[in-house]
């Protein structure tokens, strides 16, 4: 059993545009004002407030509160900052796996496993190259074990079923 991480500097640049986001949304607030007869001092208040608590305490909460656990029976994702959402996928469901490897994946980490399943998928993001080619290679050598086991053997049979 191993436990993945999202990588850190996803989680910064999230940081940085969820930042400005909210200094442009201030800006447009401050810009409105100008043509309202009334103060908005009560809603920048409120975007201030909210933008900091966001950047500074809800994102990290909730990145540094995520990981991945990956074993060869199943694929558990753990998240969340004041409720925790728990997503378990047994590997004996995954039909496929989509490996989305970005350019500088491997210094940004904004690579993405997805687990394919009938029905359903499980995605993994923001991890590090590394570890997405790892978390592949351990869910395809399970699905190779198990259609090699006769999961999903082919039968000899003709048309007429003789």
């Amino acid at each position: 059993m191993k436990k993945y991480k999202p990588a850190k500097l996803p989680v910064l640049i999230t940081m940085v545009i969820v930042g400005v986001l909210f200094r442009v949304l201030y800006k447009v607030v401050d810009y409105t004002e100008e043509y309202l007869p009334f103060s908005l001092v009560y809603i920048r208040i409120p975007i201030i407030i909210f933008g900091v608590m966001t950047v500074f305490i809800i994102l990290p909460a909730y990145y540094f509160n995520t990981y991945y656990t990956v074993t060869p029976k199943a694929v558990t994702i753990s998240t969340g900052v004041l409720v925790t959402v728990k997503q378990l996928m047994p590997v004996t469901s995954v039909k496929s796996v989509t490996t989305i490897l970005v350019p500088f994946g491997n210094l940004f980490g904004f690579n993405i496993v997805v687990l394919n399943a009938q029905g359903t998928n499980i995605i993994i993001s923001f991890i590090n190259r590394r570890d997405a080619r790892e978390i592949t290679d351990i869910i395809n050598n399970e699905i190779r074990k198990r259609s090699s086991t006769g999961t999903f053997a082919v039968t000899e049979e003709g048309a007429d079923g003789k």
